[in-house]
């Protein structure tokens, strides 16, 4: 999910250079064959659809850590037979979300309610929207026309979630910095009182010697309680977040050196090519995820580059930075650029997340 800014103020959207492809089919078929509105309704639901399966993700991975994926076995059997065309996988080829129908994401926002519905409407008018929902999901799957006030059926649920998905992003962005006399955990211990051997090792020498500085936060999801220890906590996320002042990142060199620690990372967000953060869930074991941090920090350094050698990226114009940022979300569904998971916060406001006339113009509490 990208957030955008209140439509009268919403920046033209820039075209990639690869997307020429894409133009051409668009011509092609709209409105020839295909009805703009109808393009129009599909767009509207990728959307709607896109931004549930990345909630559930979020949510899922704060509550259960790495093991996440043992609550969605009824998307394996499409996985599996998936995986057999490398030739044709994609970004999302290891979500499971990904796999499942809409109507098999129903029963894991009901089963997990008590970590969703404050993003989501009233429980009564959440599942009475569903009916209708539905309908025209079904007319889009098989290619049926639709009716007149389906794309406002859409529109209206994106305005009506609107907060909801505020808050989902600006709670992730809310960040503190645990106290290394209030916490034992290895995390805290490794990395805010700097005792890891990693740390110990790379801190002020990255800092010195090639210009990376690192800040360690947690943050916490709006269903959960800020814990006494965050061993093992539900709801806690931490983040490790490296500012690059000299250098620059390889997104795809990164993924590649740390596919021994995919399972552990929730996500991988890149605002630019000079700073990049990584987020883990408090769920899973806190010596493994300290250990991770410093996987990520020497990836970090053998995956980066002097900023002076590469000039194409420094002086990167607009069409070059979609360009980059596309490569970023072709990578893996965790690796994201753009999203509102890495900017979406309290000095974002006024704000619409979903373009779809509605907004956040005064701050939520949660």
């Amino acid at each position: 999910m990208s957030a955008s800014n209140p439509p009268n103020d919403q920046p033209q959207q820039l075209e990639s250079s690869f997307e020429q492809e894409t133009r051409d089919a668009l011509r092609a078929v709209v409105p020839n064959v295909m009805p703009e509105r109808s393009l129009a309704l599909y767009a509207r639901w990728w959307q709607l659809e896109a931004w549930l399966r990345e909630l559930i993700y979020v949510e899922l991975r704060s509550l259960y850590g790495a093991m996440w994926i043992e609550k969605l076995r009824a998307a394996s059997g499409r996985q599996t037979q998936d995986a057999a065309y490398r030739h044709m996988s994609t970004a999302d080829s290891e979500n499971p979300l990904a796999y499942l129908d809409y109507s098999q994401l129903m029963p894991v926002i009901e089963n997990h309610w008590d970590q969703l519905h404050y993003a989501l409407l009233e429980r009564k008018s959440w599942d009475g929207r569903q009916e209708e929902l539905k309908r025209v999901r079904h007319r889009i799957g098989h290619i049926r026309k639709s009716h007149p006030d389906d794309l406002g059926r859409i529109e209206q649920t994106l305005r009506d979630l609107e907060e909801g998905a505020f808050i989902a992003c600006a709670s992730y962005n809310r960040r503190t910095t645990p106290r290394k006399d209030k916490s034992s955990d290895a995390v805290t211990t490794g990395w805010i009182a700097g005792e890891h051997a990693t740390a110990r090792r790379l801190v002020r020498h990255a800092e010195v010697q090639y210009g990376i500085g690192l800040q360690v936060d947690v943050s916490r999801r709006p269903w959960a309680d800020w814990p006494d220890d965050f061993d093992g906590a539900k709801g806690i996320l931490w983040h490790a977040a490296f500012y690059l002042r000299e250098r620059t990142v390889d997104l795809h060199a990164i993924w590649n050196e740390l596919r021994g620690i995919h399972p552990l990372l929730v996500h991988v967000l890149a605002t630019d090519p000079h700073q990049v953060q990584f987020t883990f869930s408090s769920v899973d074991d806190s010596d493994a995820i300290s250990d991770a941090i410093g996987f990520c920090f020497d990836a970090l350094i053998y995956c980066s580059r002097r900023r002076s050698d590469l000039p194409g990226i420094v002086d990167m114009d607009d069409h070059a930075f979609m360009d980059w940022r596309a490569g970023v979300n072709s990578i893996d569904y965790r690796v994201m650029s753009g999203s509102g998971w890495s900017f979406v916060d309290e000095t974002t406001l006024p704000i619409s997340m979903f373009g779809a006339g509605g907004g956040v113009r005064i701050l939520p509490n949660w």
